[in-house]
């Protein structure tokens, strides 16, 4: 697989929304045979959120690596819950390829593949969860992912860059960005619970103008690395501009009223999924060496199902003093955003 995430991390060429290369259909041909071999792989439990389940997977003896042609490759299936409806993996790669890959550029999404898993694996990879949540792996689309997780000679870092820009329905005197002021009703609720919280991370404060902000976002991020390798990641950050065009598409998609005018539109679809993607930082230990910086989860989101939730987290903020920090609350909740400063 390590050819075919190399291919699928170059730009896209120019005048093209997606490359269709068949270098390496017939490698990703024999890796879909693989997978659904059973006495030929290996599939380990990895993680899983609400929707989707993630496993290793690993060739059995004879390999010529540790996990011989799936080595730094993930499987992530679907969860088929109960009243649960989310998009197929079928059009969530449509999506990814035909909408998020030619606006973000595919240099800068971890890359992924789609194959099919036969109902022996689906039971395989179900029996090896270790969570009863009613849910279950059924037979279908699946998809092989890049693993951007540690390995020897790297570092490495995940967070969600979350709203890049102040929402422009916010009150004009807010005090508080749009994550900000989520992060501190969640903490206050949080508080209520006699549960510890943090002070947020303010995401502005990662495309900000000043670079010693920049440095300083990094370190809350990562506060037990150096300051040579917080250095290092805010100058690739400013030479890939990867995080600039996130805030360009979230604040292009999401214009004046679209949140309660027009929340079906694509392009406020697309800026909802990429507030809610992840960043991945792998820098290698040697400085000479580039640092590598990827987007992940950046999936389609049900716009249908979302919007009431969306309008009404919005209204909360705002009617309630979130953006303006003048909640009523027991315990004042503190915050560091940009905008206060």
């Amino acid at each position: 697989m390590e050819a075919i995430w190399k291919q699928r991390s170059e730009p896209i060429s120019q005048g093209s929304l997606y490359d269709g290369e068949d270098i390496g259909i017939n490698m990703l041909r024999e890796c879909e045979d693989l997978v659904n071999s059973p006495g030929k792989v290996n599939f380990e439990y990895v993680a899983e959120g609400r929707a989707n389940v993630v496993f290793s997977v690993s060739e059995l003896a004879g390999s010529t690596a540790s996990k011989g042609r799936f080595e730094g490759t993930l499987l992530r299936v679907p969860k088929a819950t109960l009243g649960v409806t989310p998009c197929d993996y079928k059009t969530l790669q449509d999506f990814h390829e035909h909408q998020v890959e030619g606006r973000v550029g595919r240099q800068h999404l971890v890359p992924q593949v789609l194959i099919q898993i036969s109902n022996e694996i689906a039971d395989i990879l179900h029996k090896k969860r270790n969570k009863t949540d009613g849910s279950e792996i059924r037979a279908g689309y699946a998809m092989l992912i890049q693993d951007m997780s540690a390995s020897p000679g790297y570092v490495v870092l995940e967070f969600k860059p979350k709203w890049l820009a102040q929402s422009p329905i916010a009150p004009s005197d807010s005090k508080r960005c749009r994550t900000c002021a989520r992060e501190a009703f969640r903490n206050n609720k949080k508080c209520a619970k006699g549960e510890a919280v943090a002070v947020p991370l303010c995401p502005l404060g990662l495309v900000h103008e000043d670079p010693a902000v920049v440095v300083d976002t990094i370190r809350r991020l990562a506060p037990e690395w150096t300051g040579l390798d917080r250095k290092r990641l805010s100058d690739a950050f400013e030479r890939t501009g990867i995080l600039k065009k996130l805030r360009e598409l979230q604040t292009k998609g999401d214009q004046d009223r679209a949140l309660l005018d027009n929340p079906s539109d694509p392009d406020f679809g697309l800026a909802m999924t990429l507030r809610d993607c992840s960043c991945y930082v792998r820098m290698p230990t040697d400085a000479s060496v580039g640092v590598e910086i990827k987007l992940a989860d950046v999936d389609k989101k049900n716009w249908e199902e979302k919007q009431t939730y969306w309008q009404e987290s919005h209204w909360n903020l705002v009617n309630n003093g979130w953006y303006t920090c003048e909640e009523q609350v027991d315990t004042p909740i503190l915050t560091e955003c940009v905008l206060s400063r």
